[in-house]
């Protein structure tokens, strides 16, 4: 059973954004590295909890990585990089040079595990290319790498995201599984780590375990910044074609189904939890005529205030 266990991992606390809902225009206040104004890097802060992120998956992951036991995909968007970069510098340097675990902690930078934008009538913000973010920025993503599925353009409504959440996650977990198989290697124990935002992680919880409450608001699994979760495997799939059931909801979760046994622990880092998220409403903008009402939406991660 190649993959037995996946970690998520939060971005960190990054800069804000806003939004005019009525002319769809991204703003900040900040120039941003991409230059994209939805594409915000991490703040300062930030910045600290994903070196102390790092630390800790050194140890954590580090004779996995050695074994060329790990992989990891991320949202492309600045931030998650940004926080992943850290652990993956960490992994790199202990494993051995030229090897091809070394070769393989390249981040697979995979769309389909990309931020939620609610449903719009504009079209909705992209992460930059991922030749860009590797030349400027992150050598070690993989730009070879083709997301197996993309969001909307005009963004989603909270059903739409579950299910392109557990058709990615579905397609990651195979595409690994296949890997491992074909290399004679389907005896070993793999982990991801897939690094994501709030409304993604807490879709991915709900699609691994199978688990989703009657409201979509209901705070089951948590997402505070750089707080990891781990969810392992029940049982690996009869076969390939049996990853992804449109009826995951009810089916026990996608891939096989996974048991949560650390839900956004931040036992890690030291200020502990922050800036917890949950659903609230579709957030979306389905006409100018709703979006007429509204005022400047300023979007800053999070629905708890940080800790000073």
């Amino acid at each position: 059973m190649p993959v037995t266990e996946i970690l998520l991992l939060r971005h960190g606390h990054r800069l804000a954004w806003t939004l005019n809902p009525v002319t769809g225009e991204y703003s900040s206040n900040h120039p941003f590295p991409t230059r994209l104004p939805a594409d915000p890097p991490l703040a300062s802060h930030g910045v600290r909890q994903a070196q102390e992120t790092g630390q800790y998956l050194r140890e954590y992951l580090g004779g996995k990585a050695k074994q060329d036991r790990v992989r990891i995909y991320s949202s492309l968007f600045y931030r998650c990089l940004e926080t992943l970069r850290p652990t993956v510098e960490a992994l790199i340097e202990v494993t051995p040079p030229e090897s091809s675990a070394r070769k393989n902690l390249q981040v697979r930078g995979e769309r389909g595990i990309g931020e939620w934008f609610g449903r719009a009538w504009f079209v909705q913000p992209a992460p930059a290319e991922p030749s860009v973010l590797r030349r400027d920025f992150f050598p070690w993503l993989d730009d070879t790498y083709e997301s197996r599925v993309t969001p909307s353009k005009h963004g989603e409504k909270i059903d739409p995201l579950h299910d392109r959440i557990a058709l990615a996650l579905a397609l990651i977990v195979q595409d690994v599984d296949k890997e491992y198989v074909q290399a004679g290697r389907g005896d070993e124990e793999v982990t991801l780590l897939l690094c994501g935002h709030a409304a993604q992680l807490i879709a991915t919880g709900r699609a691994l375990t199978g688990q989703v409450p009657d409201d979509h608001d209901e705070d089951d699994f948590q997402c505070y910044t750089c707080g990891l979760s781990k969810f392992v495997r029940r049982q690996v799939p009869a076969s390939y074609n049996a990853y992804y059931d449109p009826g995951w909801r009810s089916s026990g979760g996608v891939a096989g189904g996974w048991n949560c046994v650390l839900n956004s622990d931040c036992s890690h880092l030291s200020q502990g939890e922050e800036r917890g998220w949950h659903f609230h409403g579709d957030e979306s903008f389905d006409s100018y005529e709703a979006a007429s009402a509204m005022g400047i939406q300023t979007h800053d991660g999070g629905v708890n205030p940080p800790k000073l």
